[in-house]
């Protein structure tokens, strides 16, 4: 998926607020997609960080100061013997809204608005039986579009890996 018309007004279009930090690189197809594997749960993070966009998929499983989710969700999947391969995965958020040396920033509201569409697309266009939301802004996109679903998955609210969850509560998740 590339840019599309949902876009036009995102201020990470083009990605031209990424400027600094050397280690930023810019991706050739932004943004990052729906990482499908055919799953009827699909995990909704918030946005990508830095090795999540030169990755080109969300979490991942890199252990980095002030940042550790992924690694935490690796660890509970390993724990309930789940893989990225049991999910569909994507972000509210789909590119990364920079950082400010030490940590990400948090996605500017016309990007959430600008990736809702996006999102509101993708859950139309399959039934999902469980949707897993790591994070306030991920929870806020979730609740907002599933009302205007035909269907009503099971919503679960899962605080963000990073935000202080135990690995009973995350294992619980699955």
């Amino acid at each position: 998926m590339s840019y599309d018309n949902n876009c036009t007004n995102c201020p990470y279009n083009n990605q031209a607020h990424l400027v600094s930090p050397a280690h930023i690189t810019k991706r050739a197809n932004p943004p990052i997609e729906l990482e499908d594997h055919n799953s009827d749960v699909l995990l909704v993070f918030q946005a990508p960080g830095d090795i999540e966009w030169s990755a080109g998929l969300a979490i991942q499983p890199t252990k980095k100061p002030g940042g550790t989710a992924g690694v935490r969700i690796k660890k509970s999947w390993e724990r309930k013997k789940k893989s990225r391969s049991d999910f569909n995965i994507i972000n509210a958020v789909q590119c990364f809204p920079g950082n400010d040396g030490d940590r990400d920033l948090s996605p500017n509201s016309m990007a959430i608005c600008s990736c809702s569409k996006r999102l509101k697309d993708i859950l139309n266009a399959k039934t999902y039986q469980k949707i897993i939301a790591f994070g306030r802004i991920a929870e806020d996109v979730v609740d907002s579009l599933v009302k205007t679903l035909k269907y009503t998955p099971n919503i679960i609210k899962g605080v963000h890996p990073n935000g202080g969850v135990t690995k009973d509560e995350l294992d619980d998740l699955w």
